[in-house]
């Protein structure tokens, strides 16, 4: 049986497998000897050991077509690279940092400024046009309003996508919001920092649909 890693925690791979669900996996010695470690997003083979408990080990890893390490995650078709435009205000040398970074993957890169809300129309603009005038592709969005989320669904649509960024500024809610369902946590902004509380505290791809993933 072939599918596809979804998540990995403390030496288990869970599979999602089409039609069959998704198995709890340990992988085969041969992994460790060959120094290769299965990843998210890995397509892999496996052999079930138990259908009833959904058991069963990763034998094989299929040649990947790239692979992330913050996060760490394998065949992504695209990141989608989150600031906020206001709480916190967007840092040009950090989200330059990080375009520079994914350059370096080959991976497509799209700039989505979130919180709409709290900058005005002229502001948004400003920084739209800049990475534009760059070649990058940028959205805006507002998850607490659900107001652009059309159009980052269409740039899902079909893929395999990376949410990246600072944090604080609305990963989660947006997770929580194109999966519709309240599966990553959100904190409140540190209203002494004015920057965000880490919440994810492990990669997982999250299936839209069939074939529609975000990580």
């Amino acid at each position: 049986m072939t599918g596809r890693i979804i998540k990995a925690i403390a030496g288990f791979y869970y599979v999602s497998v089409a039609g069959s669900g998704v198995y709890a996996c340990r992988a085969k010695g041969i992994f460790r000897q060959m120094d290769l470690h299965p990843c998210v997003g890995d397509i892999a083979d496996i052999e079930v050991t138990c259908e009833g408990d959904k058991e069963a080990n990763v034998i094989k890893v299929h040649e990947r077509k790239n692979l992330l390490f913050r996060p760490s995650a394998a065949n992504v078709d695209q990141v989608l690279l989150v600031f906020a435009l206001r709480s916190p205000k967007p840092n040009a040398g950090v989200l330059d940092r990080f375009l520079i970074q994914m350059e370096k993957t080959g991976v497509e890169t799209v700039v989505c400024f979130n919180k709409t809300d709290l900058a005005d129309e002229e502001e948004a603009a400003k920084w739209t046009s800049v990475y534009e005038s760059a070649g990058y592709r940028c959205l805006t969005c507002c998850a607490a309003r659900e107001e652009g989320i059309d159009a980052v669904k269409e740039l899902l649509d079909g893929k395999l996508t990376v949410l990246a960024g600072p944090s604080g500024v609305g990963k989660s809610s947006l997770i929580n919001l194109l999966s519709g369902e309240g599966r990553m946590e959100t904190q409140e902004i540190s209203k002494k920092l004015k920057r965000g509380r880490h919440t994810t505290r492990h990669v997982e791809l999250i299936a839209i649909d069939e074939d529609t993933f975000i990580c």
